[in-house]
């Protein structure tokens, strides 16, 4: 009896030492994953609406328009509308529900970030558009929540990310160019606003980025 005893507090040891180095290695495979296939689906909608003669310039699109052609592209996809008239609608964002939150957890991010339409995808990935004012160069962004508004964090650089349309092409927020550029607006020892709206391009270009950002935001 003493020998079993001690073989199962030797593997109780072992599980809590191990345990939650899995679970924290597989919840940033998961969240790598879902930012991956996401920024795949985004790309593959404007190559096949380029193939299509859509034009894709910048001044092209005005308002919620660019969404509304975005949605004809994806498969059983349902429309969010535009962020401020969604309504208290569990799965979309609205800016009666709540707010975006900075990486850090410490600010709102502006919700007119997110309010020119929103897609729901079938897996629960939810799109959003915005279209900047002059004062931020008229340029396309789309942001995407990895597991939809319904499920927290809803934090910019964790399950929340935003890709920039520049010059006819689809880059990460936080790359040269790019309006938040990472190494102002993606810091794990920073707090700020809008601090994790440049962090798409850390999650593309770095491979541990969500193994590391998984351990600092337990």
């Amino acid at each position: 009896m003493a020998e079993i005893l001690i073989t199962l507090g030797i593997v109780g040891v072992v599980a809590a030492l191990t345990i939650p180095g899995l679970m924290t290695a597989y919840k940033a495979h998961q969240l790598r994953s879902q930012f991956l296939k996401s920024y795949s689906t985004i790309q593959q909608v404007f190559r096949r609406m380029e193939a299509d003669d859509i034009s894709l310039s910048k001044e092209s699109w005005v308002g919620n328009q660019l969404y509304k052609t975005f949605m004809q592209y994806l498969s059983g996809a349902h429309d969010c509308r535009a962020g401020y008239i969604t309504g208290k609608v569990p799965v979309c964002y609205s800016y009666k529900n709540g707010n975006y939150i900075t990486l850090d957890g410490k600010k709102n991010i502006t919700n007119w970030y997110f309010d020119d339409g929103q897609i729901l995808l079938q897996d629960g990935t939810l799109l959003l558009f915005e279209n900047p004012s002059s004062e931020y160069g008229v340029n396309v962004w789309v942001s995407v929540d990895l597991n939809g508004w319904g499920k927290l964090p809803n934090k910019a650089g964790y399950d929340l990310f935003t890709f920039f349309f520049k010059d006819g092409e689809l880059v990460t927020m936080g790359d040269k160019g790019t309006t938040f550029p990472a190494d102002a607006y993606c810091r794990f020892d920073k707090a700020g606003v809008n601090n994790g709206m440049g962090c798409a391009y850390r999650a593309k270009t770095e491979t541990d980025y969500f193994k590391n950002l998984v351990k600092e935001f337990k």
